[in-house]
């Protein structure tokens, strides 16, 4: 009875002996939140960007208006579109080392009249190109982007139904 209590454990560590201890090395990106909500005389909430990972990250962070709210499709307007931006997110690139935390700044530059929906979305600068020959010989490469996103409602000063 005792011996089979002991299989277990020599069959994880057999398993964590044939594993590779040395992984990959990227960059993993961890943000503090996927939502937030601004009122205006409120204390503002803070986005922190993490790299969890074990080399550095590069990442682009584009901000956009969302104009039509839970409609399907989305329309979006790129923040240097918008005439009169109430809200600015910055820095627009950004590099984080291993284990480092950043925090994004978020100015609200005017209170809107109308509640807004903005989306800011993180996107590591590096490309995985998958690349697969097919039998006549011709590649056809298939790029991988992934974007990590955060929606911001920008409340106006006049109480109003959420968006």
């Amino acid at each position: 009875m005792r011996r089979f209590r002991r299989y277990p454990v020599a069959m994880m560590l057999g398993c964590l002996l044939m594993c590779p201890l040395h992984g990959m090395a990227a960059g993993v990106l961890k943000l503090s939140t996927t939502e937030l909500r601004l009122v205006p005389d409120q204390r503002q909430p803070a986005l922190y960007a993490q790299n969890t990972g074990d080399s550095p990250l590069y990442l682009d962070v584009e901000q956009t208006l969302i104009l039509n709210p839970a409609e399907k499709p989305e329309q979006l307007l790129d923040i240097s579109q918008v005439p009169n931006p109430g809200l600015l997110v910055t820095p627009n690139r950004l590099v984080l080392a291993p284990g480092q935390k950043y925090r994004m700044n978020i100015k609200t530059l005017v209170t809107p009249a109308n509640n807004q929906v903005w989306r800011v979305t993180f996107r590591p600068r590096e490309n995985v190109i998958v690349q697969a020959q097919v039998a006549e010989g011709v590649s056809a490469p298939l790029s991988v982007s992934v974007g990590y996103g955060v929606v911001i409602y920008q409340n106006s000063a006049t109480p109003q139904n959420h968006p």
